[in-house]
């Protein structure tokens, strides 16, 4: 029997990959967060068991909800990102389109994948993409992100008004391509130990793991896909060169050589934020981030609390224990 479920969505993996171009097919963009211990071992089916388990976790989501997804765009980010693209294409049959995201700084490289990308994305859509219709994709998704920003800020002042576990969930909105995104929260102000969190991406189900960390403690700024990195995307001119010149030039992501700014943006963050500490989540098999985490480590004068998640909840009751003992640490350092 034939499949007549309308195709909606448009799935992409990367903060590099602009979402005004691929709304303007008249699809819903879709960001693949997903974090599920039985996604992900639903996706052990599909690729070795020492992969990463976000990767596994939206192959399965993929393959479950393969009616609803009329395109699929990917970046080259790690090795295993990169295999999900052809496990995905190779099992589902859904197109998918793969951005070259240079390494090194070669904005020329970028410009000219977006130019590529957006060719075939007019052919998904079958029309052209016509100034008026870029400006007005990138006035909507402009409004989204400043609601947004009102709510960030409200968690970053001093005292911070806003939970990042309230805060996350605002941004699924955003993620999963909402009309809407919610205004305004619940406010209270708090006095807990400040701390900042960075690492590997917070997926859509990962709420109950960033309450459980906020029952000590206030998260008051992030460097982590799934959370505010959205936010640094300001698009100055409304046209195709001011969608380029803003999503190449937000703060680098780990796969960006040199590595200097990353640094210099996360130092420059926590200082700014007055943390005490920093909270470092990294999943199971993430290599890269965990390299970072170490450098970071020796680099700012903070103490870091280390996560490492494989997005089962089995061991809730010993990372209470870690933040607890962690919090008393940064209440006896005021």
């Amino acid at each position: 029997m034939k499949d007549i479920t309308p195709k909606t969505l448009i799935g992409y993996t990367c903060s590099y990959i602009p979402v005004e171009l691929l709304s303007a097919t008249g699809l819903r963009p879709y960001r693949l967060l997903h974090g599920d211990i039985g996604l992900s071992k639903e996706g052990d089916k599909s690729v070795r068991i020492d992969a990463c388990p976000l990767i596994k976790s939206n192959i399965a989501y993929v393959l479950k909800n393969r009616s609803r997804f009329a395109a699929l765009v990917g970046s080259t980010g790690c090795d295993m990102s990169r295999r999900m693209n052809d496990v995905i294409k190779e099992l589902t049959g859904i197109p998918v389109y793969v951005l070259n995201n240079p390494r090194t700084d070669n904005a020329r490289i970028y410009n000219d994948e977006i130019d590529w990308l957006t060719k075939q994305l007019q052919q998904i859509a079958r029309r052209k993409f016509t100034d008026q219709l870029i400006a007005q994709e990138i006035t909507s998704w402009k409004s989204k992100r400043e609601q947004l920003r009102v709510i960030d800020e409200k968690r970053k002042s001093t005292p911070s008004l806003v939970s990042t576990t309230d805060f996350h969930k605002a941004c699924i909105s955003y993620y999963q391509g909402a009309l809407d995104i919610p205004k305004s929260l619940c406010t209270s102000p708090c006095d807990k130990p400040r701390v900042y969190l960075l690492g590997s991406a917070i997926s859509y189900e990962a709420n109950p793991i960033l309450q459980l960390i906020e029952n000590d403690l206030r998260i008051v700024g992030d460097y982590n896909c799934g959370l505010s990195r959205a936010l640094n995307i300001r698009i100055k001119e409304m046209n195709f060169d001011g969608i380029k010149k803003a999503y190449y030039d937000q703060p680098p992501c780990i796969f960006k050589r040199p590595h200097k700014e990353y640094y210099d943006h996360i130092e420059i963050s926590v200082n700014e934020l007055n943390c005490s500490g920093i909270v470092a989540w990294t999943l199971d098999y993430c290599d890269q981030h965990e390299f970072e985490v170490q450098r970071i480590e020796h680099m700012i004068d903070r103490p870091v609390l280390r996560i490492r998640s494989d997005f089962s909840f089995q061991n809730m009751s010993q990372l209470r224990t870690r933040v607890d003992a962690f919090t008393e640490m940064l209440c006896a350092m005021k």
